[in-house]
């Protein structure tokens, strides 16, 4: 796991705290730069903390995109 694997989560949790839902582009848009290294590092991190259930997830047709949300 990258050093920044945490950072990462963190962000995200704080970025899914204010908001409804969000696609995974809004969610990598809003990540600093630095924190957003490999393309599908914020995918694995999307996936790891909706594994352990701190976040939820589904593939909106809508949206045509995975959808966010705590």
């Amino acid at each position: 796991m990258p050093d920044n694997a945490s950072e990462i989560e963190e962000m995200i949790l704080k970025a899914l705290a204010g908001t409804n839902r969000m696609t995974l582009t809004q969610i990598t848009s809003g990540l600093p730069g630095e924190l957003r290294g490999c393309p599908d590092e914020v995918a694995r991190a999307l996936a790891r903390l909706k594994r352990k259930g701190e976040i939820n997830g589904e593939f909106s047709e809508k949206d045509s995109s995975w959808v966010y949300w705590k």
